[in-house]
């Protein structure tokens, strides 16, 4: 009775064994999977990408048709001697975007063996993995940076740039002198009129919004006369915006340049000073011991898929070395690619950083 026993224990426990051996899926690195390979499919882990939004003030410079004769008049300290187009560089706002990570893609193969559990894969359309064994979605949990909402901010309170065009003159056969000599005379009458109206002179008591509104007009056209000599400055602000992917390989990037004479341009081939971009990580994941990139690319494992911690890193943003923006961020890429077991359980994933959320043993 006993030898029956032993025996049944045995057949019990090479069944159960043979169970958990029996390859469900393999998992090989997507550069390694041969064209037309069947039954499988691809799953991403998220990548950290940098959208940096560079708020750059341009202002057009637009010189006065009576700008010969400012000096006769008036200070020459506003004057306008030559068109053209000045920029200032006001903020730089950053925001995370996550992406596949192309170094961290990969191909699960089915296998047609039988036994194990069920193995319900729950990808996003994008590709990025989210859930395995769980049979539901499951939502990154990664509180996302300001970056976006601040420069909706900004964008909405922008002003609309004063108008290019200069006020009309009766110039019907009058030299420009004289026509200097009548734009002088109305800026001296409207000042004048703008003297009078603060200190009393017409005797009455205007409303708080009727005095506003007549100064502001008064202002508003010895601004415009004042034009004529000194000439305008159109300013309007605009969002340049540029994507960076942070390397372990390369700590610093050049991403664009900046000058305030010839404004902004992506990339390295521009003109001015270079914008960079510097992401040092602070080795939170230095003790893991992780398999090294080339044994992640080079081999096939069975019933194990990867998932990722993630590295903080101090990442900062400067033009001509000068610091616009620092920020210690989560940077998926930097961390450690690590391998979990599949066997009758549950993994949720992060997606926004690729990290395991949730492990369950079933």
């Amino acid at each position: 009775m006993n030898s029956f026993f032993s025996k049944m224990a045995f057949l019990l426990l090479f069944f159960l064994c043979g169970i958990q051996l029996r390859a469900q899926f393999t998992t090989t690195f997507a550069k390694n999977v041969n064209p037309g390979q069947q039954s499988g499919f691809y799953y991403s882990l998220p990548q950290t990408m940098l959208r940096l939004d560079f708020l750059i003030e341009e202002t057009e410079c637009l010189q006065g048709p009576l700008s010969g004769y400012a000096s006769t008049y008036f200070s020459m300290d506003e004057l306008v001697e030559y068109e053209t187009t000045e920029y200032r560089l006001l903020d730089v706002q950053m925001a995370k975007v996550s992406s596949p990570d192309p170094n961290a893609t990969f191909f699960v193969s089915i296998s047609s063996g039988r036994g194990g559990g069920k193995a319900d894969f729950d990808i996003l359309p994008n590709g990025i993995i989210r859930s395995v064994g769980s049979g539901g979605a499951v939502e990154g949990n990664e509180t996302p940076t300001v970056g976006d909402q601040g420069l909706a901010r900004c964008t909405k309170h922008m002003t609309e740039a004063p108008s290019k065009g200069f006020i009309s003159l009766n110039t019907s056969g009058k030299t420009d002198a004289l026509l200097a000599r009548e734009a002088a005379d109305k800026i001296a009458e409207i000042r004048d009129s703008k003297f009078k109206l603060v200190s009393g002179y017409y005797e009455t008591a205007f409303l708080p919004e009727s005095f506003k509104e007549m100064y502001e007009k008064l202002d508003a056209m010895e601004e415009e006369y004042l034009s004529l000599f000194l000439g305008k400055r159109a300013k309007r602000t605009v969002v340049k915006t540029v994507y960076v992917i942070p390397s372990k390989e390369v700590t610093t990037q050049t991403v664009a340049k900046f000058s305030d004479t010839e404004g902004f341009t992506s990339g390295t081939s521009g003109y001015g000073n270079p914008i960079t971009v510097q992401t040092l990580p602070l080795n939170t994941t230095a003790a893991i011991n992780a398999p090294s990139q080339s044994a992640v690319e080079s081999m096939s494992y069975e019933n194990k898929l990867f998932y990722r911690v993630p590295e903080v890193a101090n990442v900062k943003v400067s033009c001509n070395n000068v610091v616009l923006l620092e920020e210690r961020l989560v940077v998926n890429q930097l961390g450690e690619l690590l391998m979990a077991p599949f066997a009758n359980t549950r993994m949720d994933f992060d997606t926004s950083t690729g990290q395991i959320i949730n492990f369950r043993m079933r």
